[in-house]
């Protein structure tokens, strides 16, 4: 049974929070889902949501299959691109630029990361994001049809494309195989969606996920469930500025941080 289990002692010379705070909730726009969707006016939030997760391996292969670059320098960034369309799925609306804030520990880089969309999706999960400008992809004559480009800033944006996969095809799975490196089979009871009170990891042992993680890890042992902080705390920075308040996501935040925790602990110890 998973339960938010701390680490038994603290961990020596390192300053990491015992739990990842939730910034106060927020929902979605009416405004950003009219202005993209006009159609779903009068449709609850959640119900908008729910529709999208039906369509998800839909939507996910027409970004997937939208061939584009995964990076550019922002002065080589042109204004929209040329995509073949994608038999039985509806285009990407967008591709998005996405860049880091700039700070002190990430300067400004020159570099973008372009990820294709579906404004829909952004504009359901994202109460933080921009106004998203409306997109109708139109078809040249040699077929191809053109999207425009959409610039985003986020803290990390190294980190977006697993959040941004989560908000299009709703799998758990694939959004943790992105955050803990443990075998698919030990995390094959996670159920997205379930209303069960100990959420989507209730029948998955939090120190027994801890204990393969400390054993696995390679080399500098700490040094590597570091950098697996590292991530958690990438993709949950860009889900605060974004403004996204999927349970599912959060619950898989809170469980991998609290078992990379665990794990760190251990090592620390001399337990494994």
């Amino acid at each position: 049974m998973y339960q938010h289990q701390h680490p038994a002692a603290p961990l020596p010379n390192l300053q990491l929070p015992r739990t990842l705070n939730r910034p106060a909730f927020a929902e979605v726009q009416r405004e950003a889902i009219l202005a993209v969707e006009p159609n779903l006016g009068q449709v609850p939030f959640e119900y908008i949501r729910k529709g999208l997760h039906t369509r998800g391996d839909e939507l996910m292969a027409s970004v997937t299959s939208a061939k584009v670059p995964p990076q550019l320098p922002r002065s080589r960034l042109p204004a929209s691109f040329d995509i073949a369309p994608t038999r039985g799925a509806a285009p990407p609306t967008h591709i998005l630029a996405v860049h880091s804030s700039p700070s002190s520990k990430h300067p400004v880089s020159d570099a973008v990361f372009l990820v294709p969309t579906h404004h829909i999706v952004l504009a359901a999960n994202c109460a933080h994001i921009p106004r998203i400008p409306v997109s109708r992809p139109q078809m040249r004559s040699n077929g191809m049809l053109v999207v425009p480009v959409m610039p985003l800033v986020v803290p990390h944006a190294e980190a977006f494309a697993p959040l941004h996969a989560f908000l299009i095809a709703h799998r758990l799975d694939r959004l943790m195989s992105a955050l803990l490196p443990v075998p698919p089979s030990m995390l094959s009871g996670a159920r997205a969606g379930t209303s069960a009170s100990g959420g989507p990891f209730a029948h998955i042992s939090a120190p027994q996920v801890a204990t393969f993680l400390a054993a696995s890890a390679t080399g500098d042992r700490m040094s590597a469930l570091m950098a697996l902080t590292r991530t958690v705390s990438a993709i949950w920075r860009n889900a605060c500025a974004l403004g996204i308040f999927d349970r599912d996501l959060w619950a898989a935040l809170d469980f991998s941080w609290e078992v990379i925790l665990g794990a760190m602990n251990m090592v620390a110890t001399g337990a494994v």
